[in-house]
């Protein structure tokens, strides 16, 4: 949306989003972080929204060993996009949205007896889940964290489905 929006500017360089690092989008140069911001909020973001590599599919067979909740912070209009978007793609699974605006991360929700897949360590850090999952890349906002932590939808569900034999 960034490059649709932007792309006739002054000093604009196209952005794929694997070059996002920054929390606030400083890679988005031509753009203010609240613009940016915005687009989570909008029908054509929503509309953009792909699947990671093999995340359909792994979720899919995660289902059947695993009751799959996501939990979600966002504003109002950001959170029932993301609502809609699950029931479309991800009917199984159940959604509950946290409002930023009230809350400042996900404790308010009760995971005790989960497990917390999370790219963002304060949301790790905080939340009573049973086992905690840092997802993904090392970004500035989990560099530090220091649990366990997977890099793939593939690494995940190997790391869930062996934890699982011992049970």
């Amino acid at each position: 949306m960034y490059n649709e929006d932007y792309r006739y500017y002054p000093n604009y360089h196209y952005i794929h989003w694997t070059d996002i690092s920054t929390w606030d989008f400083k890679e988005c140069n031509c753009a203010k972080t609240k613009h940016i911001k915005r687009y989570f909020t909008q029908p054509r973001f929503f509309a953009k929204v792909e699947f990671m590599d093999n995340a359909k599919e792994v979720l899919f067979r995660l289902k059947d060993k695993y009751e799959i909740v996501i939990v979600s912070m966002g504003i109002q209009p950001n959170l029932f996009g993301k609502e809609f978007w699950i029931k479309d793609n991800l009917p199984f699974a159940k959604f509950i949205g946290i409002d930023m605006d009230k809350y400042k991360d996900k404790s308010c929700i009760d995971m005790s007896g989960g497990i917390l897949i999370d790219d963002e360590q304060r949301y790790l850090d905080n939340s009573n889940a049973n086992m905690k999952v840092c997802f993904g890349d090392k970004y500035e906002w989990n560099e530090d964290w220091n649990g366990k932590r997977c890099f793939n939808w593939i690494e995940l569900e190997n790391y869930l489905m062996k934890g699982s034999e011992h049970e």
